[in-house]
């Protein structure tokens, strides 16, 4: 335990020191406070951190010793944050209530600890969020996976579990994933001190700490929670760029907008709604330019990668697009039932103008089972405060289009709007990384117009049931961690309570050697078998066709054997 909480340690350091030489070099470090520092680097470090072990990966340079001499090089960089910054955000002791706050805000991190104690046992993560840094381990570095959507995804961010299961095996992991996912609450609190008082932002902290999807996805692989930090410094740059025309924010918003780029594919969205705002100011060619150069360099990697192995560097989307010719990995029979299979579950609402506008509405109340609204669903705030917020956006409408939040605001429902129509999965936790700006100008719009009068004690009230119903929530999700870490269970019982069809893993990781190989259909199996492992599934791989209609005798066995 304490080898991986050393390990933890040395890649928070890691990420700190890297995120602090970025903004050193950008020289937008010393306009910073004291606690933004800090927030802002690891929020820009864990994207550096990322983007700098692809080289060592690619090239099969992932040894311990290449891991550890790495992450030291990177946290030199902390030295940047020796000197004390500005003060931007008036000092405030704290009262009762922000002690309270500060309270709630331990116990979820107390329960999410918890949590980091365990085992994985959420199947995304099993099937490829740690499968695949867990492959690439065994392999020695980098190794393609032809497989849509998970095989292929873009890996930012995988590469610090990477580092953090090399050098302190499973538990490092999992911790890491707790302590990274929590530092989304720290810059979410940060930015909110930009625009209101500390109690409402540590309320704010704790809202979205406690948010049903981001208690769901911060403490496993799942990236949407981490994505979140790039997403906040980035519309802060976005905002700062507008209102100064200032070069250094235009680039260290591509930057960020790269890194949302190299985690995941929804990041291109980010990416171009965020140039788009760049470019809507008198000097729009040089900071556009700036912004571009940075974003290229940032989230290049994935999509070279993938271009590389397959022609298509968002693969197998532009297969049909660019016409590719059948190959071993992809087909035309094959991309016709992955886009029948995938997009028809990932696609249950009608992209009208209706569904648009009621989906925040079905994605609070947890009416559609089919996005997921309900274990990884944004929580009840959106709701209860919305006559607060709008009651306020009104009544300070014009000092609110002259104000940051405004951008974010724009960030966010833009996002909103080509990710809706765009026609990616409707699953409700691919707004996590925006939900937070939103949240943000929700407390701060809501909070203006009620800090006098009679209103303050209803909007505090609507605050109060949302903090309440969120806590009470993650006692019933986080018993089943309490459970494991206080009864001594070991990890093959915790895993067999809480992995479909996990029993066969144990007879299989006792007496097959690496020698063996096996094809999987249940993907949440992956990781947790220890000899090599072929995903068969069958809409998105096509080495070994399983789809309906396709098997024919000879070929699969040809396949097999390939």
């Amino acid at each position: 335990m304490l080898i991986s909480a050393g390990v933890v340690v040395l890649v928070f350091s890691a990420c700190l020191g890297a995120g602090a030489a970025v903004l050193a070099l950008v020289r937008v470090l010393p306009e910073l406070d004291r606690g933004e520092r800090v927030a802002w680097s690891f929020a820009v470090g864990i994207g550096a951190f990322g983007w700098a072990v692809f080289f060592p990966a690619v090239f099969g340079r992932i040894g311990p010793t290449d891991l550890v001499v790495l992450c030291f090089l990177c946290t030199a960089g902390a030295i940047f944050l020796r000197r004390a910054g500005p003060t931007h955000a008036k000092a405030e002791p704290l009262d009762g209530i922000g002690w309270t706050l500060c309270g709630a805000i331990m116990v979820v991190l107390v329960f999410d600890l918890l949590e980091g104690m365990s085992p994985p046992a959420d199947a995304d993560s099993l099937a490829y969020h740690f499968a695949l840094p867990q492959r690439f381990l065994a392999a020695g570095g980098l190794d393609f996976v032809p497989r849509a959507n998970e095989g292929v995804a873009p890996l930012l961010l995988h590469m610090s579990y990477l580092v953090a299961l090399g050098l302190g095996g499973e538990k490092a992991l999992t911790l890491w994933t707790m302590v990274s996912g929590g530092m989304s609450a720290g810059v979410v609190f940060c930015v909110c001190r930009r625009h209101i008082g500390v109690n409402w932002s540590l309320a704010t902290a704790l809202i979205f700490l406690s948010t049903p999807a981001v208690l769901y996805g911060a403490g496993t692989g799942q990236v949407e929670v981490r994505l979140a930090l790039f997403v906040l410094v980035g519309a802060v740059c976005i905002a700062e760029a507008l209102r100064t025309g200032d070069i250094r924010y235009a680039m260290l918003a591509g930057l960020l907008a790269g890194f949302y780029a190299g985690g995941k594919f929804t990041g291109l969205l980010f990416a171009a709604v965020c140039g788009l705002m760049i470019i809507m100011q008198k000097r729009w060619f040089s900071r556009g330019l700036a912004y571009g150069i940075a974003l290229l360099a940032a989230g290049f990697q994935w999509y070279a990668w993938n271009w590389y192995n397959t022609g298509d560097p968002v693969f197998p989307l532009l297969f049909n697009v660019l016409d590719f010719p059948d190959s071993d990995i992809w087909n035309r029979v094959h991309d016709a039932f992955y886009r029948e299979t995938y997009f028809s579950s990932e696609n249950p609402l009608p992209h009208s103008l209706y569904w648009y506008l009621a989906y925040p509405f079905h994605a609070t109340l947890g009416l559609m089972p089919e996005i997921e609204a309900g274990r990884t669903g944004l929580g009840p705030f959106g709701l209860l405060a919305l006559p607060f917020a709008a009651a306020g956006a009104w009544r300070y409408r014009r000092a609110a289009a002259r104000s940051p939040l405004a951008i974010y605001a724009i960030v966010a429902l833009a996002f909103y709007t080509a990710w809706f129509f765009g026609g990616g999965s409707q699953r409700v936790r691919h707004l996590v990384p925006l939900y937070p700006l939103l949240l943000i100008c929700f407390m701060a719009a809501a909070a203006r117009w009620t800090r006098s009068g009679a209103l303050r004690l209803p909007f505090a009230t609507a605050v109060g049931l949302t903090v309440v119903i969120q806590l009470g929530g993650q006692a019933v999700f986080a018993a089943n961690y309490v459970r494991h870490v206080f009864s001594g269970e070991s990890r093959d019982a915790f895993l067999t309570r809480n992995v479909l069809r996990y029993e066969p893993v144990r007879w299989i990781n006792a007496n097959l050697t690496r020698e063996h190989k096996i094809l999987v259909l249940d993907r949440q199996l992956v990781y947790p078998i220890e000899i090599p492992v072929f995903d068969a599934n069958p809409p998105t791989q096509a080495l070994v066709e399983l789809h309906p209609g396709g098997l024919d005798p000879q070929k699969f066995w040809k396949q097999l054997k390939n």
